[in-house]
């Protein structure tokens, strides 16, 4: 039989990351992360801050993994739980500023003589 090797970690944080935008008290939080390049950002952003979990299973058991969330303490958990945290503020914080930051341009080039005459 050939071994599969399985990353637990995408799994486990993926599911996390519903759970709490699910259950996070900000509407508008929920609404951001609808967007699949910012859920797929924050997903990125916890897995690079976290170490992986990685099994090696048979080819016919790989499919069957049915929790992967049990292969992590409790510890674990709650440190997956902060950076998810971490990572809403930051890249809501990221995207507000970058949102400010364009907006202020316009307005600024509003202003300028250059843009006055074409």
């Amino acid at each position: 039989m050939s071994q599969t090797i399985v990353n637990l970690a995408l799994p486990v944080v993926t599911e996390k990351i519903n759970t709490i935008l699910q259950t996070y008290p900000w509407y508008s939080h929920q609404q951001a992360f609808i967007s699949p390049d910012l859920r797929q950002k924050l997903t990125a952003y916890v897995l690079s801050r976290m170490p992986g979990l990685y099994v090696s299973m048979d080819n016919s058991s790989a499919c069957s993994l049915e929790s992967p969330v049990n292969c992590y303490s409790q510890e674990q958990h709650r440190e997956i739980d902060q950076l998810i945290h971490q990572g809403i503020e930051h890249l809501l914080s990221h995207a507000l500023q970058q949102n400010y930051q364009t907006q202020s341009g316009r307005t600024e080039t509003l202003f300028t003589p250059s843009s006055w005459f074409g």
